[in-house]
């Protein structure tokens, strides 16, 4: 069952940005305010640990400067391990601004009484290496139909080939054509069934792929 936001989320003109981002995992869309936004969101999505994503899931009260006001975190995440944590996404200039930083103690100790974690995310972390155009690349794979018999002969090749780069794994699965082989690589590594690090080059022929670890039967 789908959660409604906290609050709606209206689209606007000018500078500011909504997004509505797929997850591919379960097909839920997750609204988004900007950019930094969206992108986290993509990366929970590759994360095999998150179940669920829900955008600005409560919003709490609290007084600043003799006044009431209303935060509203940006996103609430649910582990398969059951765990739960509110995330705030800001640029790293706007942390330290003392309305920010209120917000985050209201959202700390929110999360206390719940027995939750509260998480402060900048684009240190959602910009680390090449993660964020490796997953533009993999995400365009990642609704492509594919063939679930040609998914299981390019991991079945590379478990007979063992490490190699994405240009000999095609090279070795002769029954495949290079479209339909690109699909397949680049969803099992979205899917995490093989590995690639994202982080440290852009995929390109010569990354090296590797069967996940957990994924060798």
């Amino acid at each position: 069952m789908r959660k409604r936001t906290a609050r709606r989320i209206k689209p606007i003109k000018g500078r500011h940005y909504r997004w509505k981002v797929p997850l591919l995992k379960n097909n839920n869309m997750i609204h988004c305010e900007s950019r930094l936004e969206r992108n986290f969101v993509r990366l929970l999505d590759f994360d095999r640990e998150v179940l669920q994503v829900e955008s600005q899931p409560v919003g709490l009260l609290y007084c600043y400067k003799g006044k009431e006001r209303k935060y509203y975190p940006d996103f609430k995440v649910i582990t398969s391990d059951g765990h739960i944590r509110i995330v705030e996404v800001k640029p790293k200039s706007m942390t330290q601004k003392p309305e920010n930083i209120m917000k985050f103690i209201i959202g700390r100790m929110y999360c206390d009484l719940q027995g939750w974690d509260y998480h402060i995310v900048t684009e240190e972390q959602i910009f680390r290496g090449y993660i964020q155009e490796n997953l533009d690349k993999l995400r365009a794979m990642g609704n492509e139909w594919t063939e679930y018999n040609d998914l299981v002969y390019v991991l079945h090749s590379l478990q007979n080939t063992g490490d190699s780069t994405i240009e000999m794994l095609q090279s070795n699965c002769t029954d495949l054509d290079e479209s339909t082989f690109y699909k397949c690589i680049y969803k099992l590594i979205y899917h995490q069934k093989v590995y690639a690090d994202l982080f440290a080059t852009e995929l390109s022929e010569g990354t090296m792929v590797s069967i996940q670890i957990g994924e060798e039967n």
